[in-house]
C-alpha cells in the first residue's frame, strides 16, 4: 500500500487582503467587476489508496472576477497689596504678662519694608491693679506702589484646561468630507498620486489590514462572510481604529452574485452584529450596492436592507459603486440615493468608458460637481476603480484620467 500526499496552496495573499482580477469595461448600467479577497489555505489530503490526482484552476475565491464587459481592471495673588507693613510691635508688656502670640494672618509681600517707628505713648502711669491698656492701632505704611490695603485674598481663577486627553484617534465628525480616495491593491504604485498638489485624502484596499505605507486614512472593509472574514473582523477594525482609520466600510455588494452575495435579510442581521459594536468608534458605512435596475439588486435591495434592520443598523453613510452611467445619469443617481435613504453617500467604485481623454473628460465633470457645487455636498468621499496599471497607472506613472482624478484641472 502506497501513501500519497497532496499539498494544494491555494489562494494567493493574506486573509482579508484583496488582489484585483483582471479589468474591463462594461456597457451596461449596474454590471461590474468582482474583487474578492484571496486567502492562503493550505490543505494536506493522505490518500491510503492508489489514485491519480490532477491539481487544476486557481483558488476557489480566486481573483475578484468581472461580470458582463466590465473594466475594473485620509490653562492674584492679591494685589502685591503694597501690602500692609506688619503691625508695630506693641508696648513692653508688664512683667507679669506673657508676650502676645504672634499673629497668625499670612499677607502676601511685594517687597520687604521696615516697620515704621510707633510714637511712644502718652505718659501715663498705669494702676497696678489694671492691665496696661491696648496699644493704638499701628499706622499704615503706604508703598510707593499702591496704597496699603489688607485683603482677604480673593480666590485665584483655576488655570484655564489644558488639552484634554481624546481616545486616539477621534472618530471623523459626522459630514466630514475626505473628498478623493485611492482605491488599490498594490501599495506600491499609490507613491506617485501624492505628490505636490494631488486631492487625495484617503485609501481603501477591500481588505481589513492598511498596507499602504501612505499614512493616509485607511478604511477597512469587512467584506463578506466567506473565509475567515466575519471571524478577524473584529480585531481587524479595532486595529484599524486604533491606528486612525475614521470609518469602517461594511459588505462588498451584497447584491451581486459574484461579490459578497447575501440576501437583505442575512446581511442585516450580519452587519448588526459585525459593525453596531463599533458605533461610536467610527462612522459606519451601508454595505456597497452596485447601480444595477434589476430587481433584488442596487438600490432595491438596499430598500430591503433598511427594513430589514427596522431601525437596528448602525449606519451613517449609504455606500455606493457606480458603472456605465454618463455625467448626467451619475449625478442624478446620487440625487436619487440620498433623498432616498436620508443619509450622506460615498461612491467607492465608479468608472466610465470611452477612450483616456473622454474617461478624464467625465472624470473632471463629475470631480468638479462633487467638490464644487453645494447641490452634491451630502457626498462625502469617492474613489474611482481603480489604481492598476493599465487603469489608472500607465508606466508607474498616472494615466491621462489618473492625473485628473489626483490633481484636478485638465492634466
Amino acid at each position: 500500500m502506497h501513501f500519497t500526499t497532496v499539498l494544494a496552496l491555494a489562494a494567493a495573499g493574506l486573509a482579508g487582503q484583496a488582489v484585483a482580477g483582471p479589468h474591463h469595461h462594461h456597457n451596461q448600467h449596474g454590471v461590474r467587476h468582482v474583487h474578492e479577497k484571496r486567502a492562503l489555505v493550505t490543505e494536506l489530503v493522505t490518500v491510503t489508496n492508489w489514485v491519480t490526482v490532477t491539481v487544476t484552476g486557481h483558488s476557489p475565491t480566486g481573483r475578484r472576477q468581472h461580470y458582463s464587459n466590465t473594466r475594473k481592471a485620509k490653562k492674584v495673588k492679591p494685589t502685591p497689596s503694597s501690602e500692609a507693613a506688619p503691625p508695630p510691635p506693641p508696648p513692653p508688656p508688664p512683667a507679669s504678662v506673657a508676650p502676645a502670640p504672634e499673629p497668625t494672618t499670612v499677607i502676601t509681600r511685594v517687597r520687604p519694608v521696615d516697620p515704621a517707628p510707633t510714637p511712644a505713648p502718652a505718659p501715663a502711669e498705669p494702676s497696678k491693679s489694671e492691665p496696661a491698656p491696648p496699644p493704638p492701632p499701628a499706622p499704615v505704611v503706604v508703598s510707593s506702589q499702591a496704597p496699603a490695603v489688607v485683603e482677604k485674598p480673593e480666590p485665584v481663577p483655576a488655570p484655564g484646561p489644558g488639552p484634554v486627553p481624546v481616545p486616539a484617534p477621534a472618530p471623523a465628525p459626522k459630514g466630514q468630507r475626505l473628498g478623493a480616495g485611492l482605491a488599490y491593491n498594490n501599495p506600491n504604485l499609490l507613491q506617485t498620486f501624492l505628490g505636490s498638489g494631488t486631492k487625495i485624502g484617503w485609501t481603501y484596499n477591500w481588505g481589513q489590514r492598511d498596507d499602504s505605507g501612505t499614512g493616509l486614512p485607511f478604511i477597512p472593509t469587512l467584506w463578506g462572510l466567506k473565509l475567515d472574514f466575519p471571524q478577524v473582523w473584529p480585531a481587524n477594525a479595532q486595529r484599524a481604529i486604533d491606528a486612525g482609520s475614521p470609518c469602517l466600510f461594511s459588505f462588498n455588494e451584497p447584491d451581486h452574485g459574484t461579490q459578497a452575495n447575501l440576501s437583505p435579510e442575512l446581511a442585516a442581521a450580519k452587519h448588526k452584529e459585525l459593525m453596531n459594536p463599533f458605533q461610536g468608534k467610527a462612522r459606519i458605512g451601508s454595505p456597497s450596492i452596485t447601480n444595477s435596475g434589476a430587481s433584488n439588486q442596487g438600490i432595491e435591495w438596499m430598500k430591503q436592507f433598511f427594513a430589514a434592520c427596522n431601525g437596528g443598523c448602525a449606519v451613517d453613510f449609504v455606500n455606493i459603486h457606480i458603472y456605465g452611467f454618463n455625467v448626467e445619469q451619475f449625478l442624478a443617481h446620487l440625487v436619487k440615493v440620498n433623498e432616498l435613504f436620508k443619509k450622506p453617500v460615498w461612491i467607492t467604485e465608479f468608472g466610465f468608458d470611452g477612450s483616456d481623454d473622454e474617461i478624464a473628460r467625465q472624470l473632471k465633470a463629475i470631480t468638479d460637481a462633487i467638490d464644487n457645487d453645494p447641490k452634491y455636498a451630502f457626498v462625502e468621499a469617492y474613489s474611482y476603480f481603480m489604481v492598476e496599471e493599465g487603469i489608472m497607472v500607465k508606466g508607474n506613472q498616472p494615466s491621462r484620467y489618473g492625473r485628473t482624478f489626483a490633481y484636478g484641472g485638465d492634466s
